[in-house]
């Protein structure tokens, strides 16, 4: 009877617990999900052949990172161009300055001769063909100095423009040197060293590590047990003796029906909405792709805060 009785007891406890158990798996919701994340595709802005690929599949860069030097050999002529051109300006300036110092000196010597002359011929003491040849030659120096003052601000315009054109180069040579938009992992990369690309072509793209969150879909009925901002467990399959923290992010407006990765049947027929999850640090341990198990608490509208 004893015996018996003992028995009765194991077979009670092992009851309970298996309850117990059942009761608190019922406490949380699990669902698989997929790590996923925002890709950037690195494109050019102008065409040429590219010089240097600092970077390979799988290589983790930087944000701003140098990853393509596209060849600009034709924008260092251009902007050499430019500096011939002002080089010419300088020498022509420097001979408009020299001449207009020389005009300026000449006008007033000759502005002085027509007072002088203007003087004398009112005293009869010179004939007044001296003085209008006076005159004459103070209108052709002061013309002179017109026109040598005129191309003095024609030459200021030109190295204006001059200046506004490298510029423009400048900012175009940016253009042949790609920088990484963001930190993260090439996950492709389509062209080579020494092959010719053009705007708009997609040279590499690249995972965003910082993007990285879990994509998942929760069944209707167990949607509002869950809120904005909740706190989830992520479980990678290898990693078992931890686990990850998430938060929900995002609930899917529209009801759709099960994703790729669900496979049973069950799962198949259900109503399901997507759910994003952002994962909290250890980005370096999830990759895009892979395949994760969450479990979050159902919070009822009993236990809501």
């Amino acid at each position: 009877m004893t015996k018996k009785k003992n028995k009765a007891a194991v077979l009670i406890a092992l009851i309970a617990v298996i309850s117990v158990c059942k009761q608190q798996q019922q406490n949380y919701i699990r669902a698989a999900g997929v790590v996923d994340g925002e890709v950037v595709s690195l494109k050019s802005l102008v065409s040429g052949k590219i010089d240097r690929l600092n970077f390979n599949e799988g290589s983790l860069v930087r944000k701003d990172e140098v990853l393509v030097e596209i060849n600009a050999d034709k924008i260092f002529t251009q902007i050499k161009s430019l500096d011939i051109k002002e080089q010419e300006i300088d020498i022509n300036q420097n001979k408009l300055l020299r001449r207009l110092s020389f005009l300026r000196h000449n006008l007033d010597y000759w502005k002085s001769q027509v007072e002088s002359f203007e003087r004398l011929r009112e005293k009869d003491s010179i004939s007044g063909d001296e003085l209008e040849k006076a005159r004459l030659k103070l209108k052709e120096i002061e013309t002179n100095l017109f026109e040598a003052e005129q191309s003095l601000r024609e030459l200021k315009v030109k190295r204006e423009d001059l200046h506004n054109e490298k510029i423009r180069l400048d900012l175009l040579h940016e253009d042949f040197t790609l920088s990484s938009p963001v930190t993260g992992r090439v996950l492709d990369r389509y062209m080579n060293e020494g092959e010719a690309v053009m705007p708009g072509i997609a040279i590499a793209d690249i995972l965003d590590i910082n993007s990285l969150f879990i994509e998942t879909f929760i069944e209707e009925r167990e949607l509002g047990q869950l809120s904005l901002g909740q706190k989830v467990e992520i479980f990678v399959d290898g990693i078992e003796e931890r686990s990850f923290s998430g938060e929900i992010v995002l609930f899917g407006r529209e009801a759709e029906f099960s994703p790729k990765y669900i496979l049973s049947e069950q799962e198949r027929q259900a109503l399901l909405y997507k759910v994003k999850i952002s994962i909290d640090g250890d980005n370096d341990i999830f990759k895009i792709g892979m395949p994760v198990t969450i479990q979050a608490e159902a919070r009822f509208s009993g236990d809501r805060d």
